[in-house]
């Protein structure tokens, strides 16, 4: 699932303690089902998504500091004011605090002093740029890349650690493609207008940068186009985001000499010995073709020009705990132009998502104190296994897949495990210093302490029990590797789960979420990987032809729609999200249907059950998005917008006509539906 907001989204919603109030200049939403927000002037089965969310669209315009707003962004919100609520707690310095809340309450305060910061200046760059300044030669740049990583600054490439596509019970080292400053390869080669307008105003944008830093005018003007020159040569290498969902097509294991042979002008030696990682020498190269582009780069691109690119992404990666003149650039670019927000953040909201960054379970630890307890997680268990069950039951029955590729999914199924609101072990972040009144340093180690524990990895067995995010996430996640679903404290909340709503509205709300992640075990991406997590074909190639017939249904339906005036939705990007979307549907109506066998189905608030259903689905994408952002997010996000989430899925769905009594001619009734599972 989404967000950009986040990868990735009331004292009642999120159970803030009683006692403890929202600081004063917010106020918490009330994110509740609400059926006066359904329009009944309008017609569900001629467009769902108004019916259910065009009321709420009106009342609710984009603020200015985000680049959209919707049913996710409130419950975001209201989760960073209670940990708003936590960190000012904890920021008083007094002996009383554990070591977590020194931690969690001393980088907010540093954080938070602009005067401090002001005053450092560039001063904490200074060491960097030094380093990069007395390169004497171009064989010198592997040593320094081992300091600009560890601190998390995007040159040439990326090293870290990953599950072994082929054995998902290791770790082992892998190196990716990066050092780009736009947000994917295809933005430096597309030669539209506002493709190219976007390239000239990255230029201005980083020229402006090295003003900052010092530069002169002419030699800043010069700097910048030296970097699209070295980042687009990068980008000639790189895979675009929609072939990087193949997983066949990240996944090369190879002898670290083998890296070395594709790449001699770096000198791999000194970076894997340097880099901290505990073994490199067998690795996973995610795109080897980047890795010989690479090397070409690195032959025709002289030391000084490379110096000029260093300097750049040095101040780029580092920009947003600078003084308030760097962080003003940096929004003008990244925010306002590719996503249309027009203000900055207050300063608290970026301090609380910097802290929740870099020790989001040590926060994390403190919010579930404050906002989820045991019973709520033993609810969700119970609705998790009902989906599971249901889904169980759709592949038992679905008619175009045999006995045997059936038999293999039910065991994939059955594999699956399920973490629900929060770890059962906290992370030991005993390690990281944090120091008050360092703010861009408590970010700097916080990003090596990081980076070393993903390295300490490599080489051990996979710990299924970790967490991908802190458990204030308004999100949800399937790993195909580690086979299992995540469901955040931070999601556990209205609109998606609200245990004051009936069943209807649930299984259609935070239902449909569980049933979309389980189906990603089963979309194109996930159905690549067996039930050990192993990248494995467990189909008969008849199966796997009936598949893909279905999924290019979906692609094609989804590539139908226009995300924003004429720019269409990537069918191929979104296949996965739309494949999860419409199965997830299914399998939550299912489950939903044998939960009410028995039970009162009576109307409540003039709606069936059926219907109540259907609402409680559409009420959780009502969404008002900037044309910026819905355009950067047609190139890159790989879910489609909350209009096409709900349209898309109810018009493939016999069960929303039966339910909204549509006519078999009506915009909602897709006439060759499309179904996966």
């Amino acid at each position: 699932m989404r967000f950009f907001n986040t990868f990735v989204f009331c004292l009642l919603c999120l159970g803030i303690a009683a006692g403890q109030s929202a600081p004063s200049d917010e106020k918490v939403l009330n994110t509740r089902f609400d059926p006066n927000l359904i329009d009944k002037n309008l017609d569900p089965c001629t467009d769902f998504y108004a019916y259910a969310c065009a009321k709420w669209r009106a009342k609710n315009p984009i603020p200015g500091d985000e680049a959209s707003w919707g049913r996710f962004d409130e419950l975001v919100k209201n989760g960073e004011l209670t940990v708003r609520s936590i960190l000012e707690k904890y920021s008083a310095a007094n002996a009383g605090r554990s070591g977590v809340e020194q931690k969690i309450g001393d980088y907010y305060a540093s954080c938070m002093d602009e005067s401090a910061i002001e005053k450092a200046g560039t001063a904490p760059l200074q060491d960097p740029l030094k380093a990069i300044a007395n390169l004497k030669t171009k064989k010198e740049l592997a040593g320094l890349l081992v300091g600009l990583h560890r601190q998390g600054v995007n040159v040439l490439f990326s090293f870290s650690s990953d599950q072994d596509f082929k054995d998902a019970t290791q770790v082992i080292a892998e190196v990716d493609q990066g050092g780009m400053g736009l947000p994917d390869r295809d933005y430096y080669f597309k030669d539209d207008a506002k493709s190219a307008d976007l390239r000239k105003k990255y230029v201005a944008h980083v020229q402006k940068m090295f003003e900052l830093l010092g530069d002169s005018g002419p030699q800043a003007t010069e700097a910048a186009q030296t970097v699209l020159k070295v980042e687009t040569a990068l980008a000639k290498g790189a895979l675009d985001v929609t072939s990087r969902r193949d997983p066949s097509k990240l996944y090369h294991r190879m002898p670290a000499k083998q890296l070395a042979a594709l790449n001699p002008g770096f000198n791999w030696d000194i970076y894997l010995r340097r880099i901290g990682a505990p073994d490199a020498s067998t690795l996973n190269v995610t795109v080897p073709d980047f890795f010989k582009q690479l090397d070409s780069v690195l032959q025709a691109t002289s030391l000084n020009d490379w110096k000029i690119y260093l300097r750049w992404h040095l101040v780029h990666a580092q920009a947003r705990l600078l003084p308030a003149r760097f962080v003003n650039e940096n929004f003008n670019f990244y925010s306002k132009e590719l996503s249309g927000t027009q203000e900055l953040p207050p300063r608290w909201k970026r301090c609380v998502r910097y802290t929740t960054n870099d020790l989001g379970e040590a926060v994390g630890e403190k919010y579930v104190e404050e906002t989820f307890g045991v019973e709520g997680k033993q609810r969700t268990l119970k609705m998790v296994r009902a989906l599971e069950t249901a889904l169980g039951e759709d592949i038992r029955t679905l008619p175009w897949m045999g006995e045997e590729t059936k038999k293999q999914a039910q065991e994939k199924l059955a594999a699956i495990g399920n973490r629900i609101g929060y770890p059962d072990k906290w992370r030991d972040y005993s390690r990281l210093n944090i120091v008050r009144g360092e703010a861009l340093g408590n970010w700097n180690r916080s990003n090596e302490f990081e980076f070393q524990r993903q390295l300490n990895k490599i080489g051990q067995p996979v710990d299924k029990n970790e967490w991908p995010y802190p458990p204030s996430t308004v999100n949800a996640s399937y790993n195909p590797q580690l086979n299992n679903i995540t469901f955040p404290a931070g999601i556990l909340q209205p609109p998606f789960y609200d245990n004051q709503a009936d069943d209807a509205i649930n299984f259609g709300a935070i239902g449909v979420v569980i049933g979309h992640e389980l189906t990603h075990g089963f979309d194109d991406q996930g159905s690549q990987f067996d039930a050990k997590g192993n990248l494995r074909d467990w189909w008969t190639a008849q199966d796997k032809k009936e598949f893909e017939t279905r999924t290019q249904c979906i692609a094609d339906q989804y590539g139908s729609y226009t995300a924003i005036e004429d720019v269409k939705l990537n069918g191929k990007l979104t296949l996965g999200e739309n494949v999860a979307d419409n199965g997830g549907m299914r399998i939550a109506y299912m489950a939903l249907m044998s939960t009410l066998q028995g039970k009162n189905t009576a109307e409540i608030d003039g709606f069936t059950p059926q219907q109540r259903f259907f609402l409680g689905f559409a009420g959780v994408w009502c969404e008002n998005t900037s044309d910026a952002f819905q355009r950067l997010l047609a190139n890159v996000d790989p879910h489609s917008p909350g209009q096409w989430r709900v349209n898309g899925t109810v018009s493939n769905m016999p069960e929303f006509r039966e339910a909204f009594h549509c006519k078999a001619d009506a915009p909602m009734v897709r006439q060759n539906a499309c179904r996966a599972w």
